[in-house]
């Protein structure tokens, strides 16, 4: 894809061009030895509004439009954008950009953070997690089964608060902060079913409790159901079917596997 785009600079001035790659795009012009000489002495600047073309040409032919545009119509078309849930985007460093639209970050394929919650529980004598069955009503993979919790992190949250609260309004748990163990980071792209394309970094998180929670689930999920590890991993390694506490459920069901979370944490997700 090619990305038209249009920075703010630290002097309310605006910049704009075209790319490839938004997210080196986005490092380069806000470190110190690349990117547009204009910019270089207006950093930091941050990504205000952004198009995706399929052609080169078609990109560069928007880029000359929208450069002819005054102050007014360029500020117009930024606050125009500027409704909705608004999601913080990133470069290729990690290093936030400015916020945007939700809509417009998953149709763009823009690099943004989630949160993802294990939880996890022992029962009789076999280590498991509960997965949260998805609402037949949510737009994305309605009915399929997820990890128990997870979602966006709103701008300026931390990582941690976002889990917590995501907890909270999607299962009606609420976990203390001391029992939250970090599992760390990984990387998932993948394309959406609407169409989209998501560019996330995942923090991922795990709780252990010693029995079944007390679920007030919220209006996005159905129902929760435990599987152990060893079902959950028959799935990850391909076979069509895994055994759960609700019965049997097949793995195009469930859209939290096939990604590399589950192998990359599998031996801190087993603790004790």
């Amino acid at each position: 894809m090619n990305y038209v785009y249009m920075f703010k600079c630290i002097d309310n001035t605006y910049y704009i061009g075209w790319t490839n790659n938004i997210k080196k795009r986005l490092a380069a012009h806000n470190s110190n030895s690349s990117g547009a000489k204009y910019t270089r002495s207006r950093r930091p600047v941050t990504l205000v509004y952004c198009e995706g073309h399929e052609s080169k040409s078609s990109a560069m032919k928007r880029e000359y439009e929208l450069k002819k545009l005054s102050k007014i119509q360029k500020n117009n078309l930024v606050d125009s954008i500027n409704c909705g849930e608004l999601l913080t985007i990133y470069d290729a460093n990690e290093n936030s950009c400015g916020n945007l639209p939700r809509s417009m970050v998953h149709a763009l394929g823009l690099r943004h953070h989630v949160c993802h919650l294990w939880l996890i529980e022992e029962k009789n004598g076999v280590i498991g997690m509960w997965l949260q069955q998805r609402a037949k009503n949510r737009p994305l993979n309605p009915s399929m089964y997820d990890l128990a919790a997870t979602g966006h992190i709103d701008p300026l949250e931390t990582p941690l608060n976002a889990v917590l609260r995501e907890a909270c309004e999607e299962i009606g748990v609420k976990f203390d902060k001391d029992s939250i163990a970090v599992l760390g980071t990984t990387e998932q792209t993948y394309p959406r079913q609407d169409g989209g394309f998501d560019d996330e970094l995942v923090y991922a998180f795990a709780v252990r409790v010693d029995n079944e929670p007390d679920f007030n689930i919220g209006s996005e999920v159905q129902r929760m159901v435990w599987i152990s590890f060893s079902e959950f991993a028959k799935l990850e390694q391909g076979e069509a079917f895994a055994q759960t506490s609700a019965g049997i459920i097949k793995s195009n069901e469930v859209c939290c596997i096939g990604k590399g979370e589950w192998q990359a944490f599998e031996k801190h997700l087993k603790f004790n």
